[in-house]
């Protein structure tokens, strides 16, 4: 069977056998709503649900940096501007703030990307503070102790829009809603303290820190006091949209935060998490192409879903472009320099915590378990550096695959999870 995954800007014809396919992965049918759609439901979001004096309040809005294009902040933002202007609010009261978490900054050029060109000809856009300490308000300590530092021109805003996508993630359950406040526009000690409820004393990964998880997950728990202590006395639209199985936008909403996130958090479910009834002797996997695979780093969102289903010791083909390299020193120095040594890595981070290397934690326990081999940009060496197996031959190593396997061309939208079968 012919089978099309992406790889960065391409798109590879795979001939995988039927007789190896234990299933295709892709989500539920459910289509994409179209960008008119889109623009019209934030449209009339916007007019709905902005305060009756928001012509006098100062608006900051919380945008994703460019690890969240698929979201399509060129086309949205200015939507939520102009709609903002509509309702007679200056653009002198309006702030894009950019929730970089402790993503480098985005330079001058990005921002056509991120927010459109009108929004980056009209309005001001600004990195959020991460360790500028300048540009930092203390807002408050969390129940978890977290001391809540945020983007000062976050805090000095009357009114909040954040605009954003729902999707799984690692640490947070879900990204999306309150996680574009802590980490998105918060400071980086802040962000640290937050992090830091995903490992436990003995340096182990948190049991109930992963994908699709919130209840009893601390960071998200702690994510919640957060956007609440940092809203107490602030008005609030979430701008939320989610991606369907095969990257296509088809859930958008404008609310409140709570209930519009949790209500995105469900219809994604509903369309990405699917269950399986048994694990496969390997996967076939793509992050889905350049709008979501241009760097390693983020790349991993697809593997970390796709382990869910692949047994013990099994081989997982794992396809993304990385045409910017793995997008994070300290990640790439940490599987370098540690990937026989994952222990060690983990106490070390109950002492500091730090995401990329968190991350790389992730990645180590994942290698040391599994068969990777990437099909990357990466050359043969800092292939086999970064610690996974490399193949210049995709076709040969499709055929060197035992047993049945799942495929997952979208393996980052998709959340695959073991169930018992129905009986």
């Amino acid at each position: 069977m012919k089978i099309e995954f992406n790889k960065g800007r391409t798109v590879l014809n795979l001939d995988i056998p039927d007789e190896k396919i234990l299933d295709i992965l892709v989500g539920k049918d459910i289509p994409g709503l179209g960008l008119r759609k889109i623009s019209r439901i934030i449209e009339n979001g916007i007019n709905n649900h902005s305060p009756k004096d928001i012509s006098n309040k100062k608006t900051a809005i919380i945008i994703p940096d460019d690890t969240r294009l698929w979201a399509r902040g060129d086309i949205f933002v200015p939507q939520i501007v102009k709609s903002l202007m509509t309702l007679g609010v200056p653009k002198d009261n309006i702030t894009i703030i950019i929730a970089l978490g402790t993503h480098s900054d985005m330079d001058k050029d990005t921002l056509p990307k991120l927010a459109g060109s009108f929004c980056a000809e009209n309005i001001k856009i600004l990195n959020s503070a991460n360790k500028d300490t300048r540009r930092l308000s203390f807002i408050g300590d969390t129940r978890k102790k977290t001391a809540l530092t945020i983007t000062k021109e976050a805090a000095e805003a009357d009114h909040i829009i954040i605009f954003g996508g729902v999707l799984h993630h690692m640490l947070a359950g879900f990204g999306g809603g309150r996680k574009y406040i802590l980490p998105g526009i918060a400071g980086y000690d802040a962000i640290q303290q937050n992090h830091l409820l995903a490992i436990q004393k003995d340096g182990s990964p948190h049991p109930l820190v992963r994908q699709g998880i919130l209840l009893q997950n601390p960071v998200n728990e702690d994510m919640e006091d957060a956007a609440h202590l940092f809203l107490k006395n602030k008005t609030c639209s979430y701008v939320a949209i989610a991606a369907n199985g095969t990257g296509d936008i088809f859930h958008a909403d404008v609310g409140d935060l709570d209930t519009t996130f949790i209500s995105a958090c469900s219809k994604l479910t509903q369309a990405c998490c699917i269950s399986v009834f048994q694990k496969s002797d390997f996967a076939i996997i793509s992050t889905g192409g350049h709008r979501a695979d241009t760097q390693l780093y983020q790349s991993t969102k697809a593997l970390f879903n796709a382990i869910n289903v692949v047994k013990q010791g099994g081989d997982i083909l794992f396809i993304a472009g990385c045409s910017k390299g793995a997008g994070n020193d300290q990640f790439a120095d940490t599987l370098t320099n540690f990937k026989h040594d994952p222990g060690k890595t983990g106490k070390n981070l109950v002492k500091k915590f730090n995401m990329p290397i968190y991350v790389a934690l992730r990645v180590m326990d994942i290698l040391k378990r599994f068969n990777v081999t990437l099909y990357s940009d990466f050359s043969q060496q800092d292939t086999l550096d970064l610690g996974f197996c490399f193949t210049h031959d995709i076709d040969h190593t499709i055929k060197s695959l035992s047993g049945k396997g799942f495929i997952i061309p979208f393996a980052e939208n998709i959340l695959p999870v073991l169930t018992e079968p129905i009986t």
